[in-house]
């Protein structure tokens, strides 16, 4: 079994899905990575799209790393439409002040565990850092289709 090759984009790649698939048949790993987005702005308020790749899924763990800047006064959530509209799949007040360097790791409070059926979960923060940072967001979770 071959170690999985990711790649800078934000969709997964048709391979990064087959080696995901592999590794969740083989019984290697319990979740697969349903989406991620690259340096989210995390001084924007603005919607910031995370393309997920399923259309029938549970999310298990979203997963916060490689901030640019240590992100002490950032706040928001992950919606299922833009806007902060839907259901809030992270709640608005989220803080993300454990990211303090790059190395760290924060993973989110899930407001919910509900199946989604959703392609795009949206990042929308309520206060943005009040400076340029960005950070790494990954979702991982079991594919129901």
């Amino acid at each position: 079994m071959k170690t999985p090759s990711y790649q800078s984009s934000d969709a997964l790649t048709p391979t990064e899905q087959e080696e995901m698939i592999d590794l969740f048949n083989n019984g290697m790993i319990k979740q697969v990575m349903l989406g991620k987005k690259l340096s989210v702005n995390m001084n924007s308020t603005a919607d910031q799209a995370i393309i997920i790749n399923s259309s029938n899924y549970v999310i298990r763990r979203i997963l916060v790393t490689n901030a640019s800047a240590s992100l002490t006064l950032g706040a928001g959530g992950i919606y299922t439409a833009a806007s902060k509209g839907g259901v809030a799949v992270v709640a608005a007040g989220q803080v993300y002040s454990a990211l303090t360097g790059a190395a760290k790791i924060l993973d989110l409070t899930l407001a919910v565990t509900d199946r989604r059926t959703e392609n795009t979960l949206y990042l929308s923060l309520t206060t943005g850092l009040g400076s340029a940072a960005t950070a790494d967001v990954y979702i991982f979770g079991d594919r129901l289709d």
